[in-house]
């Protein structure tokens, strides 16, 4: 199976990421109303300190449009993939794009974590935002990685296109 261009990999996640944006925004949506309807309820127990409720739900929020945009730069990205444009420094800028949100999601994890850490009991939520946090960190350093070694090849492509 071909890798770029049309009917291939590259066209299939394209297909896929729009079809997860479409999920996500109504999951999105779905979520909004549920705040909305509870929005009392978490002004409350946010007043009293009580429940660590109002720290998922806000950090969720902001991790979803964090999602929102990184998925607009990966659909962005796999749409020049399909059309045979791949070494190319836009799609470099894309990725470092994908690579800033998810790094701004880990430290929205860091920080939901910390939050936790003071205002919760619960030690599996702890320890699962602790990992996630970490899991999350080490994605946007490996693709930090991943963008430099792709930003190499670039210059490898244009050193040969300039030899022939």
């Amino acid at each position: 199976m071909k890798v770029l261009g049309e009917k291939s990999l590259s066209s299939k996640v394209l297909v896929g990421l729009k079809m997860v944006f479409v999920v996500a925004v109504c999951l999105s949506l779905y979520l909004c109303f549920i705040i909305y309807k509870d929005f009392r309820d978490i002004v409350n127990q946010a007043q009293n300190f009580g429940g660590e409720e109002p720290v998922l739900t806000i950090g969720l929020l902001i991790t979803a449009i964090l999602f929102f945009i990184m998925l607009k730069y990966l659909i962005q990205f796999f749409r020049n993939l399909s059309k045979n444009v791949c070494f190319e420094e836009k799609n470099v800028e894309y990725l470092e794009k994908v690579m800033v949100v998810i790094f701004i999601a880990s430290l929205v994890y860091l920080g939901m974590t910390i939050l936790e850490m003071i205002f919760s009991s619960i030690l599996a939520i702890k320890i699962f935002l602790w990992f996630l946090t970490l899991v999350i960190f080490c994605i946007s350093v490996g693709l930090k990685i991943f963008i430099e070694i792709y930003r190499k090849a670039i210059e490898y492509k244009l050193e040969n296109d300039f030899t022939v």
